[in-house]
Order: structure tokens, then sequence, then C-alpha cells
């Protein structure tokens, strides 16, 4: 989600300017106002907005004499705060409990859970496709794949650690197969890029199957072999199988980003192209793996 953070700066930087020149705008008009009063030909009605009223004539209601503009400014800088409150922790900047890794789901012994895990670039778009399902038990965003042992996001993020950004699913066989699983991940992701997902780039987004045994291994590969048949994507499928290795659950305030920080999670999603892919490949009903 290193787009995400420029998608922000961008906006941001778009934001102050309008600001500014709204305050200019009404500058110039109050001292418009104060001046002299047009000269109109006798019997001409005076149809100057009265006070209290917008400059296209309509009245306003709004307290203190804020304009649409002000809440729109207003709404603007309350969405992006706790945005730039996540850019300082991804930077290493903001330290607190939530920077802690999370806990990783474990089975229950006895329970017959398994673990599968993937990677599809932004973990943020990938629990939920997941979640949705009757028979997944959780969802972990994490890192995997690489050489650092326990990886910040920040680390992460830099493409030094040789880790993907990733998610682990804790699931019962006996409600839902890893088949199943494996097609909710082919309709997340574009599997013909080798060096980013969507609007993230770099190694760490890339996609990959990481396989926790030999029927795993199988059930990934043959997926590979079936949609390469079907001509399904408009390219060549580089998403690699590779064995598991160690799964390093991420920060706590990228768990559930999608549920706890819906309009955050909303806003980076629709921006991302992700969802005009998989429709475009998939069709409609397929966003989130249905």
């Amino acid at each position: 989600m290193a787009a995400a953070s420029l998608v922000v700066a961008s906006l941001g930087a778009r934001a102050t300017p309008r600001v500014v020149a709204s305050r200019r705008v009404a500058r110039a008009s109050s001292r418009a106002r104060r001046g002299a009063a047009p000269v109109r030909a006798p019997g001409e009605r005076d149809d100057a907005p009265s006070e209290g009223s917008n400059d296209d004539g309509n009245t306003s209601s709004l307290p203190l004499g804020l304009s649409r503009r002000n809440l729109i400014d207003a709404a603007f800088v309350a969405i992006s705060i706790p945005l730039w409150r996540d850019i300082a922790h991804d930077l290493g900047y903001l330290q607190g409990p939530e920077d802690a890794p999370a806990d990783l789901p474990t089975p229950p012994p006895g329970s017959g859970y398994r673990t599968a895990t993937f990677a599809g670039g932004c973990f943020w778009c990938m629990e939920r496709p997941f979640d949705e399902l009757d028979g997944v038990i959780a969802t972990t965003s994490g890192y995997t794949g690489g050489f650092k042992d326990q990886p910040t996001y920040h680390e992460v993020g830099g493409g030094s650690t040789g880790h993907r950004e990733s998610v682990q699913i804790l699931y019962d066989p006996s409600k839902v197969s890893y088949e199943t699983l494996l097609n909710v991940f082919w309709r997340q992701i574009d599997p013909i890029r080798d060096d980013g997902m969507f609007l993230d780039s770099g190694f760490q987004y890339t996609s990959a199957i990481y396989v926790a045994d030999e029927t795993q291994r199988a059930a990934a590969e043959e997926s590979v072999v079936r949609l390469t048949k079907e001509g399904r994507f408009p390219g060549a499928i580089k998403t690699p199988v590779e064995e598991a290795k160690t799964f390093w659950p991420a920060e706590r305030y990228h768990q559930d980003y999608y549920r706890l920080n819906s309009t955050r999670y909303g806003f980076y999603r629709s921006l991302s192209g992700r969802d005009e892919f998989v429709q475009s490949v998939w069709g409609p009903e397929a966003v989130y793996g249905h």
C-alpha cells in the first residue's frame, strides 16, 4: 500500500490550494459587496442575492455563515487525518500497541482445521473475499516468503526483505475445500504481472501461492494449467507456486482493515483498479470471489 500514501499526499496537495482559493474568492467577493452600489434604471428591481444567500441565489441554512465548500473541506480533513496517522505508523514515526504484530490464530487440537497462504498484492484487499466464505475461521494479513525474521510493514514495503504481503486463511476443510479457496484467490488478482499488483509496485506486492503440502501443491499447479488452457487472463500466468515458509503476522492496525476502516479502505480500493480488472476477466459478480 505504498501507493495509498502517494494517493493521500496528492489529495492533500490538491486540497490546500482549493481551500486557499476559496478564501481568496470569499475576500474578493466581500470587498466587492462593500463597494459602491450599482446604478440602476428607474423602476429596475434589485435582484442581488440577499444576506445569507449563496452565490447561486439559494438561501443558505448553514450555521455560522459556513458555505458548502467549508463543509466539504472539513469532511476532507476528517477523512485524511486518520490516513496520515496510518502513514506515520507505516514509516515508523508513530509507535503504539497497534504496531505490535497480531496474534496468529492456531487450530484447536482435534479440529481438523487447515491453513492456506496466498499473496495477492495489498493484503487489505485479500481478507474480505475469504472472510465471506462459509468454513473460513479466520484471515490474517502478514508477510512471508522472505529471509527477514519479524519484519515490519516499513521494512517489507522497502522491498529489502524478500517477503510478499500475504494473507493466511484458517479454514475448516469439511465446509470449504482448498480448491474453492484457490478459485477465490484467482478472482482477486492480476497474475500476469511480476512487478507489482494494480496500484502498488514492487516484488513485495506480487502474487504467489504458498503450499503447505503436496496435496495443496498439486491443486495449485492444476489450477494454473487449467486457467492457462482456458486463456482466462490476457497474458501468461506469472504467479509462482512455492513451498510455505514462516508466516509473520502484520501489525495489528492492518488486520480487518476493510471492516474497521471501511471508508479509507473503500477509498484505496476504488482507486486501485482491482475491481475493474476482476470484472473485466470474471464478470461483476466475481469481485469478492462469488
